[in-house]
């Protein structure tokens, strides 16, 4: 039960006005005689009740500063605006290849304010040829059904390397001149939801990747010479996540061109080799000429001093500075404003701080006011005031970002026109569509929702003392697809057989693609006991070794599976139909799968033992009126003479993996007894 707030406000003016008046008399000893208004006495006293009335409200109030602090001590603070992100794809040209450097900006159609986005990267936009990109993947040209949006396996069933080839049709050859310039494919994969793409805000950049990727090109000598390790940026983690891959182009780069078409195809290679995936990656698309994008447009600006008086009040309002530019500007975010400011002792960095209640007079502090567009200074004693140089050239200067908040967050499919930097710029003809949606766009966060997220974030689970806490911080891993986990606590992987004081071993189940949970199509792409790729471990571990108690010995580990024969005897009238032997078979692979499996469908739970009379039933409700299970084997680890009648244990950490069914059909015997 929460403990009721202390009111310390619990006077008012008339009642405090009351009790002095009665003590008058007596504290006078009878010389004080007026009590009326009109006496200047009594003026004071109301006075300083009405002054004494502010200060208990004041202890009732808790003022900003205090509760800055407050937040200061759990290491949080309000969060500055965050800016949208999305993923630009630049039309070619028919001049040729475009270089358009980074934090180019670009603008929404005719938005005003205008929406701005930067781009993030250099790119070299190519003159492609339609159809532009083609897809092979071992061997066999999958470019229709990218086309049509099915996704494609780029790696066949149960192997561990492959060979992806990427074919880019040019309208002009490339020049051994524009060798070293990054262009770009983005790779939209077939992925779970919390596996955030490259774009996001959410995104993760430090998950070890689950396979080694190798990227080639064909040189002029014929030969497949992969790109240098500074040649390629991956935004996709080695296949594990939607993003952009950039790729340096080569200055022998050979080309295949095609007869009479006017078309240079130029073909990258993927190397896939010591593949871990859990599931086989899935592409749904691969589109070049790309590049990340976010709501920031990069200002800096040299406002005047000439007025500014060594006084407090001294201020900065950016929109009132001239600029170079025709275009409003989006107020600032916080965290890009940097203020330089040429003084007497030489130029310095002034440092930006929420408010000035902890700077002191020889501070150099400003503060950002987001909604005003404003700098402001200290007055002397909280914070330094400025006092610029005037020798007649600029003394201050203002750098920042323009942008961020939910302004940005746009839809998909957008027009895109590039701005000029200032008006002195050549006019620029780049034009865009964007992607995807523009997303992650967030206001600054106030106070009293900084104080709420506080409160918030000390009832999350982020240290591992019990059981359900190990489970919690192992499945809650960002960046990788953990769907369930086992704490074993006291088992160690190198000594099974023995309980080990503090030693936890945590065992997880990856995500795998289901019929139950993502449609028909994962038929395709099905793994029946899904393991985890060797980094999507190591980021577990990470995890728990940050909230690990000291001394304490943590381990995590793929699932353990035990391999499971069922023999089915089962009598009917008929001979069954196929389609019922694939029913029964499905649905007892359902039952006793690690993800969608056990009576509630979350999962076999771990441990749980094998009970024939369960298996019966569920074989039963498939088969209905069309026959009787009449007895239901159970093999341990290898086929042979099983367990009918009582129930077969496993370990508390262990799973299932159903290898096989056995159904033996005989002819049903008619049932003896009853009312004839």
């Amino acid at each position: 039960m929460p403990l009721e707030a202390v009111q310390l406000d619990t006077l008012n003016w008339d009642q405090m006005v009351s009790a002095i008046r009665t003590r008058i008399i007596a504290d006078s000893r009878k010389q004080w005689t007026l009590h009326a208004p009109v006496d200047p006495g009594v003026t004071l006293l109301e006075l300083f009740a009405w002054l004494l009335d502010q200060r208990i409200y004041w202890m009732d109030q808790i003022p900003d500063d205090l509760v800055r602090a407050l937040l200061s001590l759990l290491g949080e603070s309000p969060k500055a605006a965050y800016p949208a992100s999305t993923v630009l794809q630049f039309q070619s040209s028919d001049a040729g290849f475009l270089s358009i450097p980074a934090a180019t900006a670009m603008r929404l159609g005719d938005s005003n304010p205008p929406i701005i986005f930067s781009t993030g990267q250099d790119l070299t936009v190519l003159p492609l040829k339609v159809p532009d990109v083609s897809v092979n993947v071992k061997g066999l040209d999958r470019t229709k059904d990218l086309f049509n949006r099915q996704p494609v396996p780029l790696l066949p069933p149960d192997t561990s390397s492959s060979e992806v080839q990427i074919t880019v049709a040019l309208s002009k050859p490339i020049d051994a001149g524009l060798a070293g310039q990054f262009f770009s494919l983005m790779f939209e994969l077939e992925t779970p939801g919390d596996v955030p793409p490259q774009w996001t805000a959410e995104a993760v950049a430090d998950v070890p990747p689950p396979a080694v990727l190798t990227w080639s090109y064909r040189n002029t000598a014929g030969t497949l010479f992969p790109f240098s390790a500074n040649q390629v940026d991956d935004g996709t983690g080695g296949l594990r996540r939607s993003g952009l891959v950039r790729l340096a182009l080569p200055k022998d780069w050979t080309n295949d061109p095609v007869a009479d078409t006017g078309t240079f195809a130029y073909t990258v290679s993927l190397q896939i080799s010591n593949a871990t995936y859990t599931a086989t990656p899935r592409l749904i698309r691969v589109l070049p000429n790309t590049a990340l994008a976010s709501h920031v447009w990069q200002r800096t600006k040299h406002p005047s001093t000439t007025n500014w008086l060594l006084l407090p009040g001294n201020m900065i309002s950016l929109p009132d500075i001239s600029s170079d530019s025709i275009l409003a500007e989006f107020p600032p975010i916080e965290d890009s404003v940097t203020v330089k400011i040429t003084e007497r002792d030489g130029e310095n960095q002034w440092q930006a701080v929420r408010d000035f209640s902890v700077s002191g007079p020889a501070d150099r502090a400003f503060s950002v006011d987001r909604p005003h567009s404003r700098i402001n200074f200290g007055d002397g004693l909280t914070g330094r005031l400025p006092i610029p140089k005037q020798n007649g050239n600029p003394t201050v200067e203002v750098s920042y970002q323009a942008g961020g908040g939910v302004t940005g967050n746009v839809g998909k499919g957008l027009s895109w026109e590039a701005i000029a930097s200032s008006t002195s710029d050549p006019k620029l003809f780049y034009s865009a569509t964007n992607l995807v949606p523009a997303e992650g766009g967030k206001e600054s966060e106030t106070l009293d929702a900084a104080a709420q997220r506080a409160q918030a974030s000390l009832n999350e689970r982020n240290r591992a003392v019990s059981r359900d806490d190990y489970v919690n911080l192992v499945q809650s891993t960002p960046g990788v697809a953990f769907r369930r986990a086992y704490a074993a606590v006291g088992y160690h992987p190198l000594f099974p057989c023995a309980t080990m004081p503090g030693v936890v071993t945590v065992f997880v189940v990856p995500y795998a693609p289901r019929v139950e949970t993502d449609g028909d199509f994962a038929k395709e792409f099905f793994v029946p006991a899904p393991v985890p790729d060797a980094g999507a471990l190591a980021a577990a571990r990470n995890r728990l070794d940050s909230g690990r108690l000291v001394g304490s010995e943590v381990y995590v580990e793929p699932p353990a599976y035990r391999s499971v024969y069922l023999g089915l005897d089962i009598g009917t009238d008929s001979q069954p139909a196929p389609e019922l032997r694939n029913q029964i078979v499905t649905r007892l692979q359902t039952f006793l799968d690690p993800l969608v499996g056990g009576d509630d469908g979350t999962g076999w739970p771990f441990g749980d033992p094998l009970r024939p009379s369960s298996l019966l039933r569920v074989a039963q409700a498939v088969l209905g009126n069309a026959g009787d299970v009449l007895r239901v084997s159970i093999c341990l680890d290898s086929p042979g003479p099983g367990e009918s009648c009582l129930d077969v244990k496993i370990l508390p950490h262990q799973l299932i993996k159903l290898e096989d069914v056995s159904l033996r059909f005989q002819r049903r015997t008619p049932k003896a007894g009853g009312l004839r």
